[in-house]
């Protein structure tokens, strides 16, 4: 009887290992006829890939902008190719990717995705997706654009306020402005533990503590000093060994009752209402400023917030594992990164990462160049090693 266990365990495993080479040999053959991993080339036989594109006849994207809505007559006039486009968040764009792969289901074929710490430290390296470069480019792009995956566009979260009620300028000129009480239930946000973006924008405070804490004392004329809160939070986490200015500034912050929205275009509309008599501050998306109108919406983001302007992060083009329209997905990934496929996008605040289209958006929007803003970029490593620890230490402190 136990021999024939072993024997039905013994099938089992080599069918197991069967299929499993079965796949492997499959997904290798997927990425030869795509042209991407081992098999990607420096340049690409476009008029090969346009033709095969066609015959595809579609292409899907997971999209974390639904502007990606407005590119599907233009794309459908050029190439007679369709885009099913799905607005989703990033996050959950990997996590959805990631159940359909295990699944076997490959129904995707680009992911436009802002979650540059999941990409990199999850998504590339468990090829769920997959770098793709249009050859032609690289001259127009940073080495850090084009690896490990390519970027599109840079965004961040910035400090907004409303420009019609304060024509002197802004109400507050520092990030510990916002643990004032003047400003107790004043400062709109999407909440961190439900928000990848927002996360991100408070984690990245907290790694630039000693600049906190430098701003803390240009503000309040001392060195800092820490709350009974922050001490306790530290004593009771094994991983933190010492209090500092970030967490102060997080501990004083959730303190002031800050008000959690979770539409960022909303944040905006609540802060630049002009009709309002004592409007909030909001933590939202730079390129919102399009959404102003006059008479209704006036809003501005706070340029020389002490310490920083805002965060930055990238928002990247990466091909689906296994993509069912490949050279489709590779005619949508050239397209959103030229001028024509990038207009949706070409807007006050968002930048471009092509060199030409950013220089043109400089001189047509009247805005500082990108690597000229007071911004701190997103440290994708250190976000996605310190998730965890920041949520508990979130907790603690709120």
């Amino acid at each position: 009887m136990k021999t024939k266990r072993n024997l039905r365990l013994l099938a089992t495993t080599a069918a197991l290992g069967l299929m499993l080479g079965n796949v492997a040999a499959a997904d290798d053959a997927w990425q030869k006829s795509a042209g991407v991993g081992a098999y990607a080339n420096e340049t690409q036989d476009w008029a090969a890939i346009e033709a095969a594109a066609r015959e595809e006849g579609q292409v899907v994207i997971y999209s974390v902008s639904s502007r990606i809505a407005k590119l599907v007559d233009g794309f459908k006039e050029k190439y007679g190719i369709d885009i099913i486009g799905h607005d989703m968040p990033s996050d959950l764009q990997i996590e959805k990717l990631r159940r359909e792969n295990n699944a076997g289901v490959h129904a995707v074929d680009v992911l436009f995705n802002a979650e540059a710490a999941l990409l990199l430290n999850e998504a590339l390296p468990d090829e769920l997706v997959w770098n793709f470069i249009p050859d032609g480019m690289t001259d127009d792009l940073d080495t850090g654009e084009t690896e490990p995956f390519l970027i599109q566009r840079h965004s961040s979260r910035v400090v907004y306020y409303n420009t019609a009620l304060n024509p002197d300028g802004a109400p507050i000129d520092s990030l510990w402005d916002l643990t004032r009480d003047e400003w107790k239930g004043r400062t709109l946000l999407p909440s961190p533990l439900e928000d990848s973006l927002s996360a991100n924008f408070i984690q990245t405070v907290l790694h630039n503590a000693e600049e906190m804490a430098a701003a803390y004392e240009r503000e309040f004329g001392e060195p800092i000093t820490y709350s009974e809160g922050v001490l306790e939070a530290v004593e009771d986490n094994a991983t933190i060994t010492e209090p500092d200015a970030g967490m102060e500034w997080l501990f004083r912050f959730l303190g002031n009752e800050p008000v959690f929205q979770g539409s960022t275009t909303k944040i905006f509309k609540n802060v630049g209402d002009v009709q309002q008599d004592n409007p909030p501050l909001g933590i939202t998306t730079f390129s919102k400023m399009r959404k102003n109108k006059e008479g209704i919406y006036a809003a501005a983001p706070i340029y020389d917030l002490d310490p920083v302007f805002g965060v930055s992060y990238p928002t990247a083009l990466v091909m689906a594992n296994e993509a069912p329209h490949p050279n489709a997905a590779k005619l949508l990934i050239r397209y959103m990164m030229e001028e024509d496929g990038f207009k949706p996008w070409n807007e006050p605040g968002d930048y471009a990462a092509r060199s030409s289209i950013e220089a043109t958006q400089v001189e047509d929007f009247n805005l500082p160049k990108f690597d000229d803003l007071n911004l701190w970029p997103i440290n994708p490593e250190e976000i996605y090693f310190t998730k965890y620890g920041f949520l508990a230490l979130y907790l603690a402190l709120g």
